[in-house]
């Protein structure tokens, strides 16, 4: 019954936007809170092109979807061509990563934009381009905030020390490279 009203909750949501497709329903809200947080003014619900822009800046946003849960918490890039990996190189196009405990508790978002994020993604489209492999490919936060210089941004009801404990749990190496002063807070951004 609990999980029956849920559902009725979220099925009043889709008929006031008109979105009838349950799983883009929670990525277009995830998508939303992610782009809200960052400064993104303007949201994407179409099919296609990325999930939002800053009026402002001219800035484009991918965000990427992940629960805390996972094994490897990172974004996961789906029917990835060179074009599309291309865009990623674009000093225009950011990335989020979301990492969610749960339908609706934001725990952090990995942030930035970075050439070499696209590059990577290219070199792994090619490498499965002669092949019957789907082409999929996940880039972990590690690597993202190690390598590409993304910054860990911390919701409104979440700590940077909260953040910072799940972040060195989920992987003792990461304190090498982020200290808890790397952390930045919606009002820091």
């Amino acid at each position: 019954m609990k999980g029956i009203l849920a559902l009725e909750e979220l099925t009043k949501f889709q008929k006031e936007f008109d979105s009838y497709d349950t799983d883009t329903t929670i990525n277009e809200i995830r998508d939303s809170i992610v782009g809200n947080y960052l400064g993104y003014d303007l949201l994407n619900f179409n099919k296609h092109g990325f999930d939002a822009k800053d009026s402002k800046t001219g800035n484009f946003l991918e965000v990427k979807q992940c629960s805390i849960f996972s094994k490897k918490l990172g974004g996961t890039w789906n029917d990835t061509n060179e074009e599309k990996a291309l865009a990623f190189s674009n000093d225009i196009l950011f990335t989020a990563v979301g990492v969610w405990k749960g339908a609706a508790d934001l725990q952090f978002i990995v942030y930035g934009q970075h050439q070499k994020l696209g590059e990577y993604l290219l070199e792994r489209v090619r490498s499965v381009a002669n092949t019957s492999t789907r082409s999929t490919q996940s880039v972990e936060i590690g690597k993202m905030i190690k390598e590409y210089d993304f910054k860990v941004i911390i919701p409104p009801d979440k700590t940077k020390e909260f953040v910072y404990k799940i972040l060195v749990n989920y992987k003792k190496s990461i304190s090498s490279y982020l200290s808890l002063d790397d952390l930045l807070t919606i009002s820091e951004l």
